[in-house]
């Protein structure tokens, strides 16, 4: 998940394009409302000069009182209403259908703790016009990158999660630096007005990760910067991905680095769940920041450590969870085959390769899941490409997932189905 924008945050604790938050006086009191009237513009020296993280809102809020008020949109407002607008447009979505399973798959309530949520496009403004279609860039993975608003909305991938029965989903919504983040905080807000069960909201921050002078995340100024906005927002901070880049992007950023330990007291202050994927050789710095930071709740996920090496950090740590997403088809090539290139060649080999795929899921998982019946979740780890969003893809992850569960201890089926993702979204 690339940023194309870099520079400093304006952080504006106001009445962000045309009009959608409010802050009462008093830090505790600090509330969101629905309609405002005017917008309060925060200067950019009121964020330069906090002088901690803690101070952000009392000091954001005392500024805001002799602010200048404007009441019309600035023009780049004006740029970004339309692709918020479309990024939260209706779609047709039609009739949901019963999904019939055997008796022998899990039948009950799932949720999905692994989904990546496209940003907008943050280019084409040069001539005023919105760029075409078929000029989206590759995704990560191969085939169109899905930018959101542009070539999928939100409400297709409502319409995805509704028909496949996943009933809450921890949605990692991108927030990168520069001009950028505000537009996207908002569209955040707004979408989980719209879909306010539907959703887990986390922070998902790089810090321009495709360039080798940037990091996984953004510093814990503009963190603050980003949650000072909507500070009842997000659940989560997250995903964020502590490995090397490739291609030549950001290096790897341990757990313990000084970049995450400045971090760490504002996920405590925000009550954030942290979500990483560990780059190599993380366990023991992972570990060490599991003891120094017990209240805090971290999830992970990636094959970076062993399965034995999992297994010994959930037994040493009940502060940590392990999400499983490995289940694009046994073997992970199987969806890299087929990814933004052949929907019909992907589920044509899923369902010849079923009764394998399930099978080699249950050698690999379900003793460590039967363990730890409390620490384990399930996920599938969408993103990237258009076609990961659509329906058809989305049965079938669903399909695979219900197969593997009801091959569990009926015991621990619930508890990695979905009941450990709600007691981690309640904390």
């Amino acid at each position: 998940m690339q940023q194309l924008v870099r520079g400093g945050l304006v952080v504006v604790f106001f009445l962000f394009l045309f009009g959608c938050a409010s802050a009462l006086p008093g830090e505790d009191a600090l509330e969101i409302q629905d309609q405002p009237e005017k917008a309060v513009v925060v200067p950019e020296e009121t964020i330069q000069n906090l002088s901690s993280p803690a101070a952000a809102e009392k000091e954001v809020l005392a500024e805001s009182k002799s602010a200048e008020v404007s009441e019309e949109l600035t023009p780049e407002q004006q740029l970004w209403k339309p692709r918020i607008d479309k990024a939260l447009a209706p779609t047709v979505c039609p009739p949901i259908e019963k999904q019939i399973y055997p008796d022998t798959y899990y039948q009950g309530p799932l949720i999905d703790t692994h989904l990546h949520i496209p940003a907008l496009p943050d280019w084409g403004f040069e001539d005023g016009e919105e760029p075409a279609l078929d000029e989206a860039p590759e995704g990560r993975f191969g085939g169109p990158q899905a930018l959101l608003g542009w070539n999928v909305q939100m409400s297709d991938i409502a319409c995805t999660l509704q028909h496949e029965g996943t009933h809450k989903n921890f949605a990692f919504f991108p927030v990168y630096e520069g001009e950028i983040s505000l537009p996207l905080l908002e569209t955040w807000n707004k979408t989980m007005k719209e879909y306010p069960e539907l959703f887990t909201p986390f922070i998902m921050s790089s810090g321009d990760d495709n360039e080798p002078d940037g990091f996984p995340t953004v510093d814990a100024r503009i963190l603050q910067n980003m949650l000072a906005v909507y500070p009842h927002l997000f659940a989560g901070y997250g995903e964020i991905g502590l490995y090397a880049r490739e291609n030549g992007g950001s290096p790897e950023l341990p757990p313990d680095s000084s970049r995450l330990q400045e971090i760490y007291p504002l996920i405590k202050k925000y009550d954030l769940v942290v979500y990483f994927h560990l780059g190599d050789g993380h366990k023991d710095t992972f570990e060490k920041v599991l003891e120094q930071y017990p209240e805090i709740t971290f999830i992970w996920h990636g094959d970076q450590l062993s399965v034995q090496e999992v297994d010994t950090v959930l037994r040493k740590h009940p502060n940590a969870y392990y999400g499983i997403d490995e289940f694009f088809g046994g073997d992970h090539d199987t969806f890299l085959l087929y990814v933004g290139k052949s929907k019909e060649g992907y589920l044509e080999t899923m369902n010849r390769n079923f009764y394998a795929v399930i099978n080699r899921a249950v050698q690999d998982w379900k003793a460590l899941i039967e363990r730890h019946p409390n620490q384990v979740s399930w996920g599938t780890d969408r993103g990237d490409a258009v076609w990961n969003y659509d329906r058809d893809i989305g049965l079938m992850q669903v399909k695979i997932a219900r197969a593997f569960i009801g091959r569990l201890d009926p015991a621990v089926q619930e508890k990695f189905a979905y009941q450990n993702a709600e007691r981690l979204s309640s904390q």
